[in-house]
């Protein structure tokens, strides 16, 4: 049955590029219908005895581009206002040594065997003097990373290896054609193409929630820490970590073929995907871990990890 999802479109499924909350009817939206685009890879009917059948959900890799060596740039939306100093200081403090840390990138390097070290580098966080947003969709997300562009608000040198994070004040609702953040979305990533004097131009970006529980006893996004913008550090770790495992999966879901993939599951899911559906509480994987040097504790959402054929913590090696 054909369900409605990127920008309205009708899709009988596609692969996974977004955080949902678990039992929300994001997840019923999107997880469910997850699948490789041309249908996936073939299964065997029955598990050879003595197998764990949890290794059909590990990571395949089907030839598309990953980002050994990445850059990212916190935009944070909605002006002084719509923002706590502390907060945006936190945050990016948090997410640069998440994505640099030992012992989290232990668990990733799996996935990039034979390559340089992994790297991810911060840009500099940009506050821009605009109006707090009531809510943001794929087409509002794209618009901004153009303009940010066009505008030369944010440097345009080496985009095919970095990621815009564009992060959504408190109160603002987060949007995907028919789901969002107040029906489980936590955040997405993707790309947008366009056309800039003659040359082709690709800008990478994650849209980003500030998961809050509501006065209203419903749930802005996915929130799971004591103070709130863990878990928009959280977010940002499992699209920064989809981003550099799976950066062009928007251009498959657009054109229906699997070699734009990068590393997804059989059911097209991505490597933050999995963990959030199998756990029970959702504290198993949203964990502050302790910073492999410095003392901090680092609030993260754990990521998939084929040699365990699960969620996995930081390790003091890696596989």
């Amino acid at each position: 049955m054909a369900t409605s999802g990127l920008g309205g479109a009708s899709w009988a499924g596609q692969p996974m590029r977004i955080q949902v909350r678990q039992g929300s009817e994001a997840e019923q939206l999107y997880y469910r219908n997850s699948s490789l685009p041309k249908g996936g890879w073939p299964k065997p009917e029955v598990i050879a005895p003595g197998i764990s059948p949890k290794p059909l959900e590990d990571l395949l890799f089907h030839g598309g581009k990953i980002v050994p060596q990445m850059e990212f740039q916190n935009v944070y939306l909605g002006g002084e206002a719509s923002w706590q100093p502390s907060d945006i200081e936190s945050i990016d403090l948090a997410i640069t040594m998440a994505m640099q840390d030992r012992r989290l990138n232990n668990v990733i390097k799996q996935y990039f065997v034979d390559l340089p070290n992994l790297t991810c580098d911060p840009r500099h966080s940009i506050l821009l003097a605009e109006a707090k947003p009531e809510a943001l969709d794929e087409p509002d997300v794209q618009a901004a990373a153009v303009r940010l562009y066009r505008e030369k608000k944010v440097s345009t040198s080496n985009l095919d290896g970095v990621i815009f994070n564009l992060l959504l004040p408190a109160g603002s609702v987060l949007k995907l054609g028919e789901s969002n953040s107040l029906r489980g979305l936590g955040g997405y990533h993707g790309s947008v193409h366009f056309d800039d004097n003659g040359k082709r131009v690709t800008v990478y970006y994650s849209a980003n929630v500030f998961s809050q529980p509501l006065a209203s006893g419903r749930e802005n996004g996915i929130a799971v820490f004591d103070a709130l913008w863990k878990n928009v550090v959280a977010t940002l770790y499992h699209e920064m970590n989809e981003f550099r495992t799976d950066p062009d999966v928007r251009d498959a879901i657009e054109t229906g073929e699997n070699h734009f993939l990068g590393w997804t599951s059989a059911q097209g899911r991505e490597i933050g995907d999995q963990p959030i559906f199998e756990a029970n509480p959702l504290s198993l994987v949203f964990q502050e871990v302790a910073a492999s040097s410095g003392g901090r504790r680092l609030p993260v959402q754990l990521m998939y990890s084929n040699a365990v054929h699960g969620a996995e913590g930081p390790i003091s090696e890696p596989h």
